[in-house]
């Protein structure tokens, strides 16, 4: 078993990536003055597409170790001496979650067809909160896929040791449990995707709606709303597309109970019930009943998120 070239892929990444996440950072800095200063603001689309540049390089990069991972590694059966197959993982696990959160939602305000100045440094603002974010809670590059790493040495070190077969099964099952139910799952690339890309409209989406509070402006409500629309389509399609995935990963184990499942149904709830108090907004006080239900579903997403970290379950890497 020959992992030396999946070692140097991975040094790599980390020798390159780490520059351009530290070039994430400044430039999120910079967008974050950019909308304060008036003298700045309006090279702000210039931040914008300097930050999304790097983005794109950093998850192509990714991409690349992913690939490498793919082509240079291959799990085998110690004891059967057969292949079992190779990992092909999905640019978007462990710390590249929020980075590609943070890379859709870039895209999103780069391309935005309303080039209203208040709308374009609000979401500019909302940006560098995100890539800042990006930097200090969630950096792919300094420890490239931390946990498949562990896992993957150390089933090799006892592979290829003069360990017992009952020592070898034991640090080879799980890992193809895990192979097959999670790394190479289709489901894997397509429900996470779909949530962090919904996740993204719903930011642009809560913006909308705090402008339309402190602008007076109906304006930023509607292209809110227009957003929270798309975000919740694809939503629902994710969550669609991640219960056949809970029934053959987790069958004969009651995942409806997970923390993260049942959070995840709130923020939908929460969303669809926006999404209505919306039609009636030409009755008194619905506008406000709308924007506040869109601040709970943004609330939610926040929560559905960080509870990956937080509270245990199956969806958790919290203890």
């Amino acid at each position: 078993m020959n992992s030396s070239g999946y070692l140097l892929a991975r040094e790599m990444t980390t020798r390159v990536g780490q520059p351009l996440i530290y070039l994430v950072l400044i430039i999120s800095i910079a967008l974050a003055v950019a909308t304060v200063v008036p003298a700045m603001r309006r090279n702000l689309r210039y931040y914008v597409l300097a930050l999304f540049l790097n983005l794109v390089a950093g998850w192509l990069l990714l991409a690349n170790f992913h690939y490498r991972i793919a082509t240079d590694l291959v799990l085998i059966d110690p004891n059967r001496g057969t292949i079992a197959g190779r990992f092909y993982i999905p640019v978007w696990i462990e710390d590249e979650k929020f980075f590609f959160w943070t890379l859709i939602l870039c895209g999103l305000v780069l391309f935005s067809r309303y080039k209203d100045q208040v709308w374009q440094t609000a979401l500019g603002a909302l940006l560098a909160v995100f890539g800042i974010l990006t930097f200090f809670t969630s950096n792919p590059f300094a420890e490239p896929l931390k946990d498949f790493h562990a896992a993957f040495i150390q089933y090799s070190m006892i592979a290829t040791s003069n360990a017992e077969p009952l020592v070898k099964a034991q640090a080879y099952f799980p890992l193809y449990g895990k192979m097959v139910g999670f790394y190479n799952s289709e489901y894997m690339w397509t429900h996470p995707p779909m949530l962090f890309i919904s996740y993204a409209t719903f930011a642009v989406a809560f913006m909308g709606g705090i402008l339309m509070l402190t602008k007076r402006d109906d304006v930023y409500e509607k292209l809110g709303y227009s957003y929270a629309k798309a975000g919740f389509i694809i939503l629902t399609i994710g969550m669609l597309l991640g219960y056949p995935w809970a029934l053959t990963a987790w069958s004969g184990e009651p995942w409806w109970y997970d923390p993260k499942i049942n959070i995840t149904l709130m923020m939908w709830v929460a969303y669809s019930a926006y999404l209505h108090a919306r039609l009636y907004t030409h009755r008194r006080g619905m506008r406000v009943t709308a924007a506040s239900l869109n601040y709970l579903g943004f609330f939610g997403v926040v929560f559905t998120y960080v509870s990956t970290y937080l509270i245990p379950g199956i969806h958790s890497v919290a203890g």
